[in-house]
């Protein structure tokens, strides 16, 4: 006789109804907190047309991050993610190919529907959505308590860090993944299986996806959360080893999962950290400046509306950039904090909490203690160290970290969670009142994160770049001034580029190598625009006016655009003056967007050279400017057309007669006889069109003056013939 098990009508009907539920409670959650991410940053959702979310400066820089992925993903080339060829032209920079690959790929697909400032902000603003719903999730899986739950989701996605970095940190504002990712590592240590595991080593991926640095503080957490699980299995009394072997497994599919993921991300970083060349390693003396001060985890945020006023001031000592100032905590969240604090003795998940709050918090502040932007206390100039240090020394890769203060995003997690437990706790004392309860601290909350109206920054863009963006020839441009933020350009330029389309001379990046910006500052011209200066004279006799048009249009720059509204009046006059003498062409002005366009003449490029590579620092010989070589060093002449000129020199070798020979590329053009007297020497060469590498070859080598008694001097430098008078003359003249 068969037997069948039949199926409980009445368990199957209370599963749906749980599920039901459970799916109106999410919803209701959802729609509550996107309702308060378009109230508490206002205007941001009614500007979306026109403005975006901040003040700027970094928005714009994020915002061409989104739109040159588009531009590389086209090209399908991997090298140009890793080597940004539009920007710092003709040599591009180094770049970092998944800055925040989360809002990347995003982007990518939104792009064919909307704009990209429109992007921008619905990014911008589903970072409050989803970070609240995330923190949501993790309060009422650890206190199972939704009004608790939901006030953790205020203080996590609205804390005063939130909207601080939110001005114009796009990548530091994507918090959202961290709250799951904590959730699913939290799940792991409760309960048995390999589905959590999993899951917290995918949020973990999409926190490597918001942004680089927060996979080192997401890792150092999920660090602490294991050794917590190790911590509660000695407690325990279970077996040993069995439960150390579950814990290894569950850790190692994470990390596995994790690891998979985080690598292509993360592999151009890891290459460039190193490599001798790490230019991601920050100066010793940013990270202190960009560690927390501790007044800031009790200042209210300068963006409030009532108390901003009052503290504005005080956030003026911190030596931090503006947006990295505001920590504040919020003295309703310390309140239910302590309210945690006094009931951890029972629940060991608070202590966890706990201890890994204070360690995050104490870690944001950086090696040395920081209070009212002061380093030094007592008449003793004491300084109090930090264990920042330790950690330096020992997490791979952290010396990469410049903003350390960003370590107090995992603590703005914490302490949304132990509001959430001490909230908990509180209504324990009034359940009949828990509504009011939670109507009256969520209120006092928001009042004490309030940024209301949240600063917005508008988008316009002159008409000339709109003029040129239906221009299809592959050119380049060069904007005046060049130099308006750390030696580079205002981030408005790149905004502009997203809608011309055209390379850049000069640009900016947060982490860019040492010889960046070397075309900039030892190309003729454009040195002299970037300056405002026509310079020292060097060993090359050349006249910037006469060669400046070909400099150009040697480099394929077809405009010269200055910015009036950017530039001194001095600084004004002197760009214009040399602009006119040299391209001897009228602008075109555009009054209303205070610009001044110049488009090079198309004219045949007059030969024009410029040092480079193994020459000394330039001397004054009475009056005359000399350099000496070493044994070998370049010059680079550009060509219009391949004709035969003269190299005239002024030399004189070091201590006894020397040879120089000249080659262009590998080709030998010359050899001289060098005398120890100076003289002039003519020099025959062979230009090729285009760019010519000319290298001064001393086959005996090199000598120093304090080996020769004789000459009474200590310069202890290789040298072999010293140079003067560089000039390009036409064979025939010769």
């Amino acid at each position: 006789m068969e037997i069948r098990k039949t199926a409980n009508p009445e368990k199957n009907r209370s599963l749906k109804n749980k599920h039901f539920y459970n799916s109106l409670e999410y919803s209701l959650v959802g729609i509550s907190y996107t309702l308060l991410t378009i109230i508490l940053t206002y205007p941001v959702l009614f500007k979306i047309k026109t403005d975006i979310p901040g003040t700027g400066a970094d928005s714009f820089q994020w915002m061409r991050i989104l739109w040159y992925t588009k531009i590389a993903i086209k090209e399908a080339d991997l090298a140009a993610l890793t080597h940004d060829h539009l920007l710092f032209y003709p040599n591009g920079i180094e770049s970092m190919p998944f800055s925040s690959a989360f809002n990347q790929m995003l982007y990518v697909l939104l792009s064919p529907f909307l704009e990209l400032h429109v992007i921008y902000t619905i990014l911008w603003l589903l970072t409050f959505i989803i970070g609240a719903i995330g923190s949501y999730l993790l309060v009422k899986y650890l206190t199972d308590n939704k009004y608790a739950a939901f006030i953790a989701g205020i203080v996590f996605a609205f804390s005063p860090y939130h909207y601080s970095r939110g001005l114009y940190f796009f990548g530091a504002a994507t918090v959202q993944w961290i709250p799951f990712c904590a959730l699913y590592l939290m799940k792991t240590v409760k309960e048995k299986g390999i589905k959590n595991p999993i899951l917290a080593g995918i949020f973990f991926i999409l926190v490597t996806m918001s942004d680089l640095q927060y996979l080192i503080f997401m890792g150092i957490f999920a660090g602490l959360v294991f050794f917590y699980d190790f911590y509660l299995t000695i407690s325990s009394g279970k077996n040993f080893t069995h439960s150390v072997k579950q814990i290894i497994i569950k850790y190692f599919i994470f990390g596995g999962v994790a690891f998979l993921g985080v690598l292509p991300l993360t592999i151009n970083e890891i290459l460039t950290a190193l490599s001798n060349q790490n230019f991601l390693k920050p100066n010793a003396n940013e990270i202190p400046k960009l560690s927390n001060d501790l007044m800031s985890f009790f200042l209210p945020s300068h963006l409030h509306p009532l108390l901003g006023q009052f503290t504005v001031d005080l956030y003026s000592n911190i030596q931090s950039w503006p947006a990295e100032h505001v920590n504040f905590i919020g003295y309703i969240v310390l309140g239910l904090s302590v309210l945690a604090l006094l009931k951890s003795s029972r629940k060991p998940d608070i202590k966890f909490w706990l201890v890994s709050t204070f360690f995050f918090t104490i870690i944001s502040l950086g090696p040395i203690l920081h209070f009212n932007g002061a380093v030094a206390f007592t008449d003793s100039n004491l300084k109090i160290p930090l264990p920042y240090q330790i950690l330096y020394n020992t997490v791979p890769f952290l010396k990469n970290c410049r903003t350390v203060g960003r370590f107090f995003v995992i603590a703005t997690l914490g302490y949304s969670v132990l509001a959430g437990y001490g909230f908990s706790e509180l209504l324990k004392y009034k359940p009949d009142r828990k509504k009011l309860i939670f109507t009256i601290v969520g209120f006092l909350v928001v009042f004490e994160y309030l940024a209301i109206p949240y600063p917005t920054t508008q988008v316009s863009v002159p008409d000339f770049y709109y003029k040129i963006s239906n221009d299809e020839d592959n050119y380049s441009m060069l904007e005046i001034p060049q130099n308006s933020n750390a030696g580079y350009m205002d981030f408005r330029y790149l905004y502009y580029q997203t809608i011309h389309n055209k390379a850049l001379v000069g640009g900016y990046a947060a982490r860019y190598p040492a010889n960046v910006s070397d075309f900039q500052r030892k190309t003729p011209f454009i040195k002299e625009l970037q300056y405002y200066s026509l310079g020292t004279k060097d060993i090359l006799q050349e006249d910037v006016t006469d060669i400046g048009t070909s400099v150009l249009n040697a480099n394929n720059i077809r405009y010269v655009i200055v910015h009036k509204n950017q530039l001194s009046s001095e600084q004004l006059e002197f760009v214009t003056n040399l602009l006119k003498k040299t391209l001897k062409t009228e602008p075109d002005v555009y009054e209303e967007d205070e610009l001044i366009v110049y488009r090079v003449p198309d004219e045949t490029i007059q030969p024009f050279m410029l040092l480079g590579t193994g020459w000394n620092r330039l001397e004054n010989w009475d009056g005359t400017m000399t350099r000496w070589l070493s044994n070998k060093a370049t010059l680079s002449v550009y060509s219009g057309v391949a004709e035969n000129s003269v190299l005239k020199i002024s030399a004189c070798s070091l201590h006894s007669p020397k040879t120089l020979e000249v080659y262009n590329g590998k080709t030998l053009q010359s050899k001289q006889n060098i005398s120890t007297n100076l003289s002039t020497v003519n020099i025959p060469v062979t230009l090729n069109q285009g760019k010519n590498v000319i290298l001064l070859n001393v086959p005996e080598g090199t000598e120093r003056p304090c080996d020769f008694p004789e000459l009474k001097n200590n310069d202890t430098r290789a040298l072999s013939i010293a140079i003067q008078g560089v000039e390009l003359i036409d064979s025939s003249a010769n």
